[in-house]
């Protein structure tokens, strides 16, 4: 009897849709937009801080134990957070891709500098950030496109147009 009293007690105690009343299903709640998405109809609605599923990184910061890989997947993520902070102000004003391409460039020698079993993980954190895996499709922003800023040329606003 016990069983179903606590079954009871968190059937009425946990998260469900506004809408259908649906239960709250964990794995449908969105870490980047902060709000659940109901399984059944579709319903986007705001969930108690308790009941939200841990962002990717705070798995690496709350349950893991010092290990050296986790010491270089910290290092490299602070690193990282540094080369966005100086990228995006030696960028300012200019294209996304143009961000991209600065940053990809300065984290690939950080990423090839890992251990090769660390690299999947380290790519995954650099792509949070913009970094772009396949490079081929990024060797020039093409014609009619300023080389610098990467905005056509007739609106880019570097001065090295006529």
């Amino acid at each position: 009897m016990d069983d179903f009293d606590n079954g009871l007690a968190k059937a009425f105690s946990d998260p469900i849709c506004p809408t259908c009343a649906t239960s709250y299903d964990p794995s449908h709640y969105d870490i980047y937009e902060d709000h659940a998405c109901c399984a059944n109809c579709g319903t986007e609605y705001q969930i108690p801080a308790e009941y939200r599923a841990l962002h990717p990184e705070d798995y690496l910061e709350h349950g893991t134990p010092e290990t050296p890989q986790t010491i270089a997947l910290s290092r490299f993520r602070i690193e990282a957070r540094r080369i966005v902070d100086t990228t995006s102000k030696e960028t300012a004003g200019a294209s996304y891709e143009l961000y991209a391409r600065r940053f990809t460039e300065a984290c690939a020698p950080l990423i090839d500098q890992l251990d090769p079993e660390l690299r999947d993980q380290a790519i995954a954190i650099a792509n949070y950030h913009g970094y772009i895996e396949d490079q081929d499709g990024t060797a020039g922003f093409g014609p009619g496109l300023c080389a610098f800023s990467g905005i056509e040329e007739n609106c880019c606003h570097c001065g090295r147009h006529p």
